[in-house]
C-alpha cells in the first residue's frame, strides 16, 4: 500500500511495464487523428455556440470592453495560451506535492517534474486540467466578450484544444490501467510502473 503523500521513490514491487514517447512513429498517426478531431470538435462547437450566442446580441457581453481588437492584439492571446497550457499543468503537478519544471524542445512546451511518481488518477488530472480550464474559462469569457474579441477567444480554444492531442492520447493509454499503478511523467512521454507487472 503507497502512503497518501507525494511518490518520490519507487516501491518496493514495481517494474516498468510499459514506455510511451510522442517521438516514436508508431504515435503520429493517433496524435495527427486526435489533432485534427479537436480541431474540428473545437471549431465546430467553439465557433457555432459564439456564432449563435453573437446572434442573439450577446447579452451578457460587457460594452465598455472595445468594440475591435487589433491582430496583434489577438496573436499575442494566441501565443499566451501555450505557456499557460503548461503552467496548468504545473499547478496540478504542484497540488499533488512535486515540483514543476518547465521547458522546450524543438516541437513543444513542455512541463514535468523530477523524480516524481503520480498514482493513475492522480496523473489523469495533470494530463487533462489545461484542456478542461481553458475550454471552460474562455467559453464564459466569450459571454462578456464583443465579437471581435470573442472570436480571437476561441481561436485559442481551438490552438489549446488541437495541441492537447498529446495529452489526450497519454490520458487514453494511462485511464486503461489499475488504479495503483504509478506514472513518471516525462518531457516527451511517461512511463508506466505496476505492483502486477501486467
Amino acid at each position: 500500500m503507497i502512503d497518501s503523500g507525494p511518490v518520490r521513490d519507487l516501491p518496493a514491487g514495481y517494474a516498468e511495464v510499459y514506455v510511451m514517447r510522442t517521438t516514436q512513429p508508431r504515435f503520429w498517426a493517433p496524435l495527427l487523428g486526435l489533432s485534427l478531431l479537436a480541431l474540428t470538435v473545437s471549431g465546430i462547437v467553439g465557433y457555432g455556440l459564439t456564432f449563435a450566442y453573437y446572434a442573439l446580441g450577446s447579452p451578457l457581453a460587457i460594452g465598455a470592453l472595445p468594440g475591435s481588437v487589433s491582430p496583434v492584439v489577438g496573436l499575442v492571446l494566441l501565443l499566451i495560451v501555450l505557456p499557460l497550457h503548461e503552467w496548468i499543468h504545473g499547478l496540478v503537478i504542484a497540488r499533488y506535492g512535486h515540483r514543476p519544471r518547465y521547458g522546450m524542445t524543438w516541437y513543444a512546451l513542455y512541463a514535468t517534474a523530477e523524480n516524481a511518481y503520480f498514482r493513475r488518477d492522480e496523473y489523469l488530472r495533470i494530463l487533462l486540467a489545461p484542456l478542461v480550464v481553458i475550454s471552460t474559462a474562455s467559453l464564459l469569457l466569450v459571454l462578456i466578450a464583443p465579437p471581435s474579441l470573442g472570436f480571437w477567444i476561441v481561436l485559442a480554444v481551438v490552438v489549446n484544444a488541437t495541441g492537447a492531442a498529446g495529452d489526450v492520447l497519454m490520458a487514453l493509454i494511462v485511464r486503461r490501467r489499475d488504479a495503483a499503478d504509478l506514472v513518471q511523467d516525462e518531457r516527451d512521454g511517461l512511463r508506466i510502473f505496476s505492483a502486477s507487472q501486467s
